[in-house]
């Protein structure tokens, strides 16, 4: 399956807020968006794969440096209230647990809906989607995600 690394790159004015909120040339891939969810549930980085590294025996890749404890309690509340009560608790209704998730679209030039996006976790399993001009993320994304986290045990 292709991938490729996601990218938030240096901007200024405009561009720079654009970026801010995911949209001018920020490229992010449902793996890289997995990762953001496992992070906030762990507390530490966490490297996505598909397939245990117990497997093959490589090693997964570590981050430098670690979020402040208010950051991370901030961003664990905000997807936990957003699985619960905000855009996701939809898509959510049914995963049980310790949840967090966060809705997004990305609107593409040329298309005429957005992309939408889901991420979310559940105990120690995190997921992201996409679905290509799908429009919002938590009506179209989510219950994929969300059937994914239920199914994870």
């Amino acid at each position: 399956m292709p991938s490729f690394d996601g990218a938030v790159p240096v901007q200024s004015a405009a561009q720079m807020a654009a970026s801010l909120i995911g949209q001018g040339g920020v490229r992010m891939n449902p793996l890289n968006m997995a990762s953001v969810s496992a992070t906030v549930k762990s507390g530490t980085f966490h490297q996505p794969y598909l397939v245990s590294p117990d497997v093959d025996g490589r090693k997964l890749a570590t981050a430098s440096r670690t979020m402040s404890a208010g950051t991370l309690s901030q961003l664990r509340e905000l997807m936990s209230y957003t699985a619960d009560y905000g855009t996701a608790a939809e898509a959510m209704a049914g995963v049980s647990g310790d949840v967090g998730a966060k809705t997004g679209s990305a609107e593409v030039d040329g298309q005429k809906k957005p992309n939408g996006w889901f991420t979310a976790y559940r105990g120690d399993l995190a997921a992201a989607g996409v679905v290509q001009q799908g429009g919002h993320g938590g009506s179209t994304a989510g219950p994929i995600v969300a059937a994914l986290l239920k199914a994870g045990g």
